[in-house]
């Protein structure tokens, strides 16, 4: 059986799935980090994407809304303890994610001594991409335990 938290972290993933693939190929088919800052076009389209996304969810959010008369949304107890460890999980991966990027991006830059401006839209934009990932996955892993049947 479906429930609300689930069909909820399907459209998730698969919306937030495909922003970060649109995204990525406009960030690096473009010329990368380098260049990205001085394209306007491949900002704008990354913006839009991005926008895209968030309206899609919240669109999405309000057509899953539980209804006055509708019981065909399930949503019970165990929904509401999988929403809040899925959401601590996520905190932390994303906490984790951006100190990985951050430190592997120094690295990577640390004899250059600076850092193509690029790098800093694509983490906001990505760390965006990823928080609601990575809620989506843990939301659906955590559902899969804990519904005993799949």
């Amino acid at each position: 059986m479906m429930t609300q938290t689930k069909i909820r972290a399907r459209f998730g993933l698969g919306i937030w799935g495909l922003v970060a693939a649109a995204f990525g190929l406009v960030f690096f088919l473009g010329g990368g980090a380098a260049s990205y800052a001085d394209d306007s076009i491949r900002m704008l389209v990354a913006a839009l994407i991005l926008g895209a996304g968030f309206i899609g969810y919240i669109s999405m959010l309000y057509l899953t809304r539980e209804k006055a008369n509708d019981k065909a949304l399930i949503r019970d107890e165990r929904d509401l303890e999988i929403a809040r460890q899925a959401n601590e999980i996520a905190l932390v991966a994303v906490l984790v994610f951006v100190f990985t990027v951050c430190i592997a991006l120094f690295l990577g830059y640390e004899t250059a001594g600076s850092l193509p401006v690029g790098w800093m839209w694509f983490l906001a934009y990505v760390t965006a991409c990823f928080g609601l990932l990575a809620q989506a996955v843990a939301t659906l892993v955590l559902h899969r335990e804990m519904s005993g049947n799949g």
